[in-house]
């Protein structure tokens, strides 16, 4: 934990001493612009008597532009960002929508500060996007699985059919969701596991934040124990057993026999919760219904062996 923390502490100092570089070649950039970027600059009039340093010298304009560059584009990554999260907060299907519209900005950002930067190191930029395009014909031919998860991610937002923060089942694998992004979902579950899933993989699930949730418990009682009795007892606390569990919303239900198993009769209970109450419910649940069946003499019984002699003739 420690390390983890040392390493993000460090990326964070690293980060801040980059942009602090960046915001002071903006300035620099700007308020001596002539003097820099002037045909007869200093810099690049071989002002010394060894080449490498005239060298290194001329390069000094096209290392301001790149990091003046760097340094607007993370700031309107920033803003965007900010102007995004503004217009696309409240439901979890705007979150939703908004986190997409920004992921897809920020790549089409960096892909302009790319072209940006290759452009003030003279690269021909007309040239590298012509061939770019036909590029990009040959890459999407060869990856048809890419161009699906993008198409299936947009889907999915613009359905409304899963949003960030809804609970659900991919494939068994039960968790929140914690981001839609261009091309991939990811989930994250009670233990903090995160899974992701490519949106082109995910063709069934379970969406389980729509409606509220209905959680179950099994309670064994002894096949002494008169059934009847047992119901009278139950509906007679069922107020006190409710208030054993506040995670409820409704009464406990009493659904009869479950299975009569090798050393009791299960009996089958259960009740309205909130989805992400599910967990917690079902664990009140079986506590509150043990304490009541103890405080009235009905047992939970444990495994037992019934061992039969057969007499001599």
């Amino acid at each position: 934990m420690e390390t983890e923390k040392k390493k993000g502490h460090k990326a964070f100092t690293t980060g801040i001493v980059f942009l602090i570089i960046c915001f002071a070649a903006t300035v620099v950039g700007f308020v001596f612009h002539s003097k820099i970027y002037a045909e007869d600059a200093w810099c690049t009039s071989n002002p010394t008597d060894i080449s490498l340093v005239n060298s290194l010298l001329a390069l000094i304009p096209n290392l301001i532009s790149t990091c003046s560059i760097v340094f607007i584009t993370l700031l309107v990554l920033y803003i965007v960002s900010f102007i995004i999260k503004k217009i696309f907060k409240g439901t979890p299907r705007k979150i939703t929508i908004g986190r997409l519209v920004s992921s897809i900005v920020k790549v089409v950002i960096w892909a302009v500060c790319i072209i940006a930067v290759l452009a003030v190191w003279g690269v021909n930029v007309a040239a590298l996007i012509a061939g770019a395009g036909v590029l990009t014909l040959v890459i999407g031919l060869g990856m048809q699985n890419l161009i699906a998860d993008v198409v299936a991610g947009i889907f999915l937002v613009c359905d409304g059919t899963l949003q960030v923060g809804d609970i659900v089942t991919i494939d068994g694998w039960r968790g929140t969701v914690q981001e839609i992004g261009i091309r991939n979902t990811k989930l994250i579950n009670y233990s903090g596991d995160i899974r992701v899933a490519n949106n082109s993989t995910i063709k069934i699930f379970v969406n389980q934040s729509r409606e509220n949730s209905y959680p179950t418990v099994i309670v064994g009682v002894p096949y002494e124990e008169n059934l009847q009795h047992v119901k009278e007892v139950f509906e007679a606390n069922k107020g006190k057993i409710k208030d054993m569990c506040p995670s409820l919303l409704s009464d406990i239900d009493f659904n009869g026999v479950d299975n009569l198993a090798a050393s009791s009769v299960d009996l089958h209970f259960g009740a309205t919760c909130k989805e992400n109450d599910f967990f917690a419910a079902q664990r009140q649940m079986r506590g509150a219904i043990k304490t009541v069946f103890e405080e009235n003499g009905i047992c939970v019984p444990f495994p037992q062996v019934v061992v039969h002699e057969e007499s001599e003739k």
